[in-house]
């Protein structure tokens, strides 16, 4: 067998094979872990490889065992605050020792002796590749012959890290051809110059003859343009002949580009482990913890995949947005609509795999939590994890989707690495630390797959080992390949190579990382086109290390062989490396432009017909007539996910909630009753509808909301009785249908009767600020209460007196002369003055609706379409809250 070894060519290189042919038999191009494996299978070294998160694990154990005798070695304290983090950081040190030769002996120096103490502690540590490379080492040392003829080595033999420098003498003193890959011929343009230029030679005079660029572009969005137009003026001959370097290893965006003009596809994809279900499994244990994160159990129940059935994540996010808990009214009643539909769902299923399905999901969703300063149990963390696992084997139903099995692989490592840690109680933080390390690997996006044709890409420049006509080196910028710093002194490496254990320098590192990007220059035989964003995701990019190698190339010739991508959007005909670029100029279509009058079609005025308006619904009429047909006649959504509310609305719906639990229909019961209930009854609602304000960064609004939210409502019950009112509910439904009116149905937080002035309505709001609540009430615009008080009492034509009643500021609020205020308000305005303009207003904007037009009362010039005689006039900025301004086209984004 012959190879081609380079240390890039793991994945994608170029050629994929030696020689011209379309194929070939006994031949490969291998990099480090496929010649390892390669050389295993010959030798029958092949064993059970585990994840390198139980190697840490392990060695976390070791470490631990270590301790444990001598408590004093130099990482002892890292290793008590963060185990895992010093175990991961440790055993690279010790696998560097290993691949530079050292013996696992003492050496006289404290910190690698103490590595000497912890390799013989323990059990032995599962094989890293540089184990695995040694014991190769000297398997073929004790063979005679081994079935490989020859290797031919990418990078120069004398760059090669010290480990694989070994494993090459090694093979050759067992019979094994090694030689190096041919270099290129240099050419006499500009190219050449480079060449010779990054070869040792002195810098020359560059022309522009298209031999070399670099495409210089202020987004990496015009690189990509500029580099697909450019290959679509390419011949098959020159796409077969042209490599793209993506160095990140992503060319989404270029895929993009080139498949827009009928090019195939490159398909890199930078592995990920933020990829949906992936995210399985991190957020069952963010779940898990005690006290509940709602938003880690929303953020699981919104996944693409989630654990449990679609349909049935759906109705539990959105109680949860409404009510973030498991135990409020909105949970129960969604577990209840999730019963009766699998139920008809399965109703030719026995009752017994219904109930086995309902137990699976809700181990999902109402599992044991687990308070976060004790930890979790090590049996309950490997329980959890082979629930993700088994989810995932089940879900992927032998489809081989790569996002399922990575994550099976990952769930799998889990459960062995907390077995082969040997703790009891996991950490939040520990067991956080080893999530992230089973996923740290990731995995690419299943749906960005490469496409037929003669382009190819590979990942890194060294990857790169065979003759090229044109190398493009996509999303050239900074840092580049980065060189790891050495943890060993100057003293300890010298110790190190008195005893047969050489550590690779710096700088012999940082020259291959230095002969690896010039490379891809080497190995192009037309031409070299470089690709440079000034910004890239949105940040600011830096040079390539590369770049500032070519600088005194570069500088001199500078207007001749730069080239700015942005140049493409002026002008029909460009210059670009050898390719006229032609382009044709299009017209654009403009946008809708703001307008404060449309025209209605007959769908949607028919939608008018029959309508139940709410208190909200005529607020937003009130304000704009195009907000109301839009969210309520045509019940518009901006489309967004289910989200947790904020805090105020948090605090608003535990203190709505607290209201309707201490104040039965009834008498006014005694304050200090009221305060007792809602201080008894408080973390059992808050567990149940506001869970978020238990996690620690809402620690100081719950702490002032438990004092701030029973004394509230002890003293609402304070200005009860002073009034001499009784309870008729809370949280009633009302509907009524007005003559000459609208139907409306709203749902009133508290009523109550006064032996002489009948009923009323107060509205509990929750807010940092009463300001805005007066202002309603003495501009005449208080909606909701006008709304509410006209419903109360379907035997009454007059609305029924009511007030706000501000939790927050303990204050009670209403107008002049009603028996509900506590603090009065001046207005011109009554009540029933609100609710009677209300009236004639909504019989305005209806009627201007059922004639098919719609006015946007935001926008440039609405006063001139808005009518004359509106009782209730637009608010003065009726935009500033809305979300609707794209499609009405009061606010634009800029393009």
């Amino acid at each position: 067998m012959k190879l081609i070894f380079g240390l890039s060519c793991d994945g994608p290189s170029f050629p994929d094979f030696p020689g011209p042919n379309e194929g070939v038999f006994n031949a490969a191009v291998v990099g480090p872990q496929g010649l390892i494996e390669m050389l295993e299978v010959q030798l029958g070294l092949t064993a059970p490889r585990v994840a390198h998160a139980v190697r840490v694990s392990s060695y976390a154990a070791k470490l631990r065992t270590a301790l444990a005798t001598a408590p004093d070695l130099f990482f002892g304290q890292s290793f008590i605050l963060d185990p895992w983090a010093t175990a991961a950081s440790l055993l690279d040190w010790r696998d560097e020792l290993i691949a530079g030769g050292w013996s696992g002996s003492p050496i006289g120096a404290a910190r690698v002796d103490a590595f000497a103490v912890v390799e013989e502690a323990g059990p032995p540590l599962p094989p890293g590749i540089a184990d695995r490379t040694r014991t190769l080492c000297d398997a073929v040392k004790a063979r005679a012959s081994l079935p490989l003829a020859s290797i031919e080595l990418v990078e120069p033999r004398d760059l090669l890290p010290p480990l694989w420098q070994r494993l090459i003498d090694t093979l050759e003193g067992s019979g094994v051809e090694i030689s190096q890959a041919p270099a290129c011929a240099i050419s006499s343009n500009d190219l050449g110059h480079v060449q010779a230029f990054l070869a040792g030679g002195s810098p020359s005079t560059l022309t522009g003859d298209g031999s070399f660029v670099i495409v210089h572009a202020d987004t990496a969005l015009a690189a990509a343009e500029a580099a697909a137009d450019w290959l679509a003026h390419c011949s098959e001959a020159e796409l077969h002949g042209t490599v793209i370097v993506s160095a990140d290893g992503d060319t989404a965006l270029l895929d993009r580009a080139l498949q827009a003009r009928g090019l195939p596809a490159l398909g890199l994809s930078a592995s990920s482990p933020w990829r949906g279900a992936l995210q399985v499994l991190p957020l069952a244990f963010a779940a898990s913890w005690a006290p509940y994160n709602a938003k880690a159990m929303l953020d699981l129940l919104m996944l693409p995949r989630p654990p449990i059935a679609r349909r049935a994540a759906r109705k539990l996010a959105y109680a949860l947005s409404r009510e973030p808990g498991t135990g409020g009214p909105a949970w129960l009643a969604a577990w209840g609509n999730i019963e009766s539909d699998l139920a008809e769902r399965m109703s030719t299923e026995p009752q017994e795999k219904r109930d086995a399905k309902l137990a699976a999901w809700r181990q999902w969703t109402s599992g044991d939590l687990y308070p976060r300063h004790e930890g979790m149990p090590a049996e309950a963390a490997k329980s959890i994890a082979s629930r993700v696992a088994q989810w995932a084997l089940e879900t992927n139903a032998g489809n081989a989707d790569p996002l399922l099995l990575t994550l099976v692989g990952a769930a799998q490592a889990l459960v062995q690495a907390i077995d082969v840690l040997n703790i009891e109680m996991l950490s939040p933080l520990l067991l956080g630390r080893m999530t992230d390390q089973v996923l740290a690997d990731g995995a690419q996006n299943p749906n960005h797959i490469a496409t037929s044709g003669g382009l190819r890409a590979v990942r890194h420049p060294g990857a790169i080992w065979g003759d090229v006509k044109n190398v493009l080196w996509w999303d050239f910028k900074g840092p580049g390949e980065r060189m790891s710093s050495s943890p060993w002194s100057a003293a300890e490496v010298a110790g190190l190579k008195a005893r047969g254990c050489e550590i690779e320098t710096p700088a012999a590192a940082s020259a291959r990382i230095g002969w690896s990007n010039a490379n891809s220059m080497h190995r192009a035989g037309e031409r070299v086109i470089l690709f440079s964003p000034a910004l890239s995701a949105g940040e600011e990019t830096t040079s390539h290390p590369l770049a500032h190698q070519l600088n005194p190339l570069t500088t001199p010739a500078k207007n001749m062989i730069q080239w700015p991508a942005e140049q493409l959007l002026h002008g029909p005909s460009h210059e670009l490396a050898g390719h006229e670029i032609v382009r044709e100029a299009i017209t654009p279509n403009l946008l809708p432009a703001q307008r404060p009058r449309w025209s209605l079609p007959t769908s949607v005025i028919v939608k008018l017909k029959d309508r139940v308006e709410s208190a909200t619904s005529l607020e937003h009429l009130a304000d704009c007539q195009m907000r109301w047909l839009l969210l309520d006649v045509l019940r518009l959504s901006g489309g967004r996910v289910a989200e947790i509310p904020g805090t105020s609305q948090l605090l608003g719906n535990l203190a709505h909630e607290l209201a309707n639990r201490v104040f039965p229909p009834g008498s006014v019961p005694d304050p200090e009753d009221v305060f007792s209930q809602s201080n008894d009854r408080f973390d059992e609602l808050l567990s149940a509808i506001a869970t978020p304000l238990q996690q620690p960064e809402y620690a100081g609004e719950l702490a002032s909301a438990r004092i701030k939210v029973p004394a509230a409502l002890a003293q609402l019950a304070r200005l009860l009785q002073a009034m001499d009112v009784t309870v008729i509910g809370t949280e009633i439904e009302r509907a009524r249908t007005f003559v000459d009116g609208p139907d409306v149905k709203g749902r009133i937080d508290m009523l109550i009767e006064h032996p002489a002035h009948g009923a009323g309505v107060i509205d509990l709001k929750w807010s940092r600020s009463a300001k805005t609540r007066r202002n309603e009430l003495a501009e005449g615009r208080s909606i909701q209460l006008a709304t509410y008080g006209a419903i109360a009492n379907s035997n009454s034509n007059t609305p029924a007196p009511g007030a706000f009643y501000m939790l927050n500021q303990r204050q009670l609020i209403g107008l002049s002369g009603s028996f509900l205020a506590e603090e009065s308000v001046e207005s011109d305005h009554s009540l029933p003055d609100t609710w009677s303009n209300l009236v004639s207003t909504w019989q305005v904007w209806r009627n201007l609706a059922r004639e098919g037009i719609a006015v946007a009362t935001g926008a440039d010039e609405a006063e001139a379409h808005i009518p004359a005689d509106l009782p209730i006039e637009p608010a003065t900025e009726p935009c500033r809250y809305c979300e609707l301004t794209a499609l009405c086209r009061v606010g634009v984004e800029a393009n």
